[in-house]
């Protein structure tokens, strides 16, 4: 897309984030994960590299090489998608489900707040063994309150405890509703 990847706009241009514009990426990458979701598509390799922005700065949810549709049973096993960004279900290769984006979300957002590549100190190998072991980035002192505790819940090691994409993009929608209030 004309606009480039996300990760790029943020850590090339070192861009960091007004809370306005960052809700407003959040939310583009909610939607899209709601329509996914919507249809029973996991996408199992959710990253600021694979959202995409347009000429409008509007991101979109790209990259399905590795998405698949949700069997049956509600459930997938294979280890597929980007360590750094991994939930720890399917670091364990246990069973997940549409929850596991959820994880990989709550880093994105984290990304988003801190404009930093998650576990940078780390190879990919240690992230994936830390988070095994509960290990999930700093919370940044400067993020706001309500998007912290979303994080928090997003991440959460108990899949079933984490919002789905729909609760979450009501919380940012009245989130961005306050601040353009204020």
């Amino acid at each position: 897309m004309p606009g480039g990847s996300l990760y790029d706009y943020m850590h090339k241009n070192h861009n960091v984030l007004e809370l306005s514009q960052l809700l407003k990426f959040a939310i583009d990458v909610c939607k899209g994960m709601e329509y996914l979701h919507g249809n029973n598509i996991i996408h199992r390799d959710l990253k600021t590299a694979n959202l995409l922005m347009d000429t409008h700065n509007v991101v979109k949810v790209a990259d399905f090489g590795v998405a698949r549709f949700l069997n049956q049973g509600g459930v997938m096993t294979a280890e597929t998608g980007t360590y750094r960004w991994m939930a720890p279900e399917v670091i364990n290769h246990q069973p997940y489900d549409q929850k596991a984006d959820v994880f990989s979300f709550s880093i994105v957002l984290w990304e988003l707040v801190t404009a930093k590549v998650p576990y940078d100190t780390m190879t990919p190998l240690q992230a994936a063994l830390g988070v095994r072991q509960g290990l999930r980035p700093e919370l940044p002192k400067h993020g706001h309150p309500k998007l912290l505790d979303l994080m928090q819940r997003c991440w959460e090691a108990i899949p079933s405890n984490r919002p789905s994409f729909n609760e979450i993009t009501v919380e940012l929608e009245n989130l961005l509703q306050e601040m353009e209030v204020n």
